[in-house]
């Protein structure tokens, strides 16, 4: 049997993964109930919110450095192995998940620099824009972390 890169690190990169990964859901669905706080008039926790999305973006960002070294491992032992051969829908939903975090990526990106360029307090028109994004990067978010338990119980099962 070959070695695959990190193979030996796997289970620990993994479970770094996962552990930044909850970083993660927990200060982007924070950031985004401030957000829905500035709809209703409310701006007195925009540092907080932006200190959230600052949170967002590093830990998406290891998160998404992190998944980047687990991929080879998993492409060979797991969806080569397990999901290609007797899951193949389940390699699907696994690439629909990597599609979405890659976009996200890019949207967090984009979200965060947006951000700093206003101030929600006195830009209130930008918030036609903001508001959804922070919906979209949510959704996503929470799409992929649900997407992957479900990947991460058929392999268990």
């Amino acid at each position: 049997m070959e070695k695959v890169f990190l193979e030996r690190s796997y289970i620990v990169l993994l479970v770094v993964h996962m552990l930044v990964t909850i970083v993660l859901v927990g200060s982007m669905t924070h950031n985004f109930l401030v957000v829905i706080d500035y709809l209703r008039g409310k701006f007195n926790r925009k540092n907080r919110e932006l200190l959230y999305l600052k949170v967002s973006l590093w830990a998406y960002t290891f998160v998404y450095i992190v998944g980047a070294l687990i991929y080879p491992a998993f492409r060979i032992r797991v969806r080569h192995d397990y999901f290609d051969e007797q899951l193949p829908w389940a390699t699907g939903l696994f690439e629909v998940k990597e599609h979405w975090a890659a976009l996200g990526m890019a949207f967090i990106v984009a979200l965060y620099f947006f951000r700093k360029s206003f101030d929600p307090a006195v830009n209130k028109q930008k918030l036609f824009l903001y508001v959804p994004l922070c919906f979209i990067i949510n959704f996503s978010l929470w799409y992929i972390v649900i997407a992957s338990c479900f990947l991460t119980i058929l392999k268990g099962s």
